[in-house]
């Protein structure tokens, strides 16, 4: 029989000091973590330039008070105002007196009256291209006849004045009043042709009638042009004819 040989009892302390280290040993972080790496420096980036954000403008509403600020810095024209109406029977001439005053007063540049001979010329009409100016309406030129009251300015050193183109025909009689009740002077347009003088003053004319209107609108001041003299060769009995009649 061979001899039993005793195993090495190996106790539990042995064992737990071989697995747990020791108080004494210690363990460095430098051994087991390896060193960052330095950054390399870069070069700086350049900024980026930014535009200017453009300003925004809101409107806002204006108190009232604001407004008649506003308005009273206007200065005011201390000159005289005044309306002028022509009236008169139909073709008595009042759009061409009119258009006359403004070419004359340098209202109207060259550039429009040669627009206006030239359409004058196309509408066979070539001797009513003054009244253009007026009248400034296709139907008004077609017809050869103010529909609607013309409305235009001029103006001198000491007055204003506003002038208005009232319609001769019986058919418009409606718009001359419209123009007429604005008016401070009426300005009764007679043709001194023979005939047309007769038509409007006799019973059923518009000159008779126009004069009669604004006397009662409450025009007091009115002026008498005896136009188109030079049909008549410029008699002197034709135009004392005309103001006994008047």
């Amino acid at each position: 029989q061979e001899p039993k040989t005793q195993e090495p009892k190996i106790s539990v302390a042995t064992q737990k000091e071989q697995i747990e280290p020791k108080d004494d040993i210690s363990v460095s972080k430098s051994a087991i973590v390896p060193p960052k790496p330095k950054p390399i420096p870069s070069e700086p980036k350049p900024e980026p330039k930014l535009e200017p954000t453009p300003e925004i403008k809101t409107k806002t509403k204006k108190s009232k008070k604001q407004k008649k600020k506003e308005v009273s810095q206007i200065p005011h024209d201390t000159r005289e105002h005044l309306n002028l109406v022509f009236i008169g029977h139909v073709d008595a001439g009042k759009s061409t007196i009119s258009g006359q005053i403004l070419l004359q007063t340098g209202q109207v540049d060259q550039r429009t009256v040669e627009k206006y001979e030239r359409e004058a010329k196309e509408n066979n009409r070539e001797s009513w291209w003054i009244a253009y100016i007026m009248d400034q309406d296709e139907e008004e030129r077609a017809k050869g006849k103010t529909v609607e009251c013309g409305r235009a300015h001029f103006e001198t050193k000491t007055k204003r004045y506003t002038v208005l183109d009232a319609p001769g025909h019986k058919n418009y009689v409606p718009n001359m009043i419209s123009g007429t009740t604005q008016a401070d002077v009426a300005i009764l347009v007679i043709s001194a042709r023979q005939g047309e003088f007769e038509a409007g003053f006799n019973r059923g004319g518009q000159t008779r009638e126009h004069a009669m209107l604004a006397f009662t609108l409450g025009i007091s001041r009115v002026v008498v042009v005896v136009n188109k003299m030079d049909s008549c060769g410029w008699d002197e009995s034709r135009y004392n004819e005309i103001s006994r009649a008047v």
